[in-house]
């Protein structure tokens, strides 16, 4: 999968998607170890980090699948 970040790197629009998942998911981690968040608020930044990495296997994935169309 290495490689498929390279290349999907090298797309500005996919780069700058890529970037605002990684941005969120700091976010989300930095809120999630915090002493003063709940447990509920917890267990939804979990599945919101899920959602982040379900959405950027995606990006890859189709990023991926374009070069190996234009190859």
């Amino acid at each position: 999968m290495n490689y498929a970040v390279w290349r999907a790197l090298n797309d500005e629009g996919t780069a700058s998607a890529l970037l605002d998942i990684a941005k969120a998911h700091v976010k989300l981690t930095l809120e999630y170890s915090d002493t003063n968040t709940l447990p509920c608020r917890k267990e939804a930044i979990r599945a919101e980090i899920q959602r982040l990495r379900m959405e950027r296997d995606g990006i890859l994935e189709r990023s991926s699948q374009a070069s190996n169309q234009s190859s």
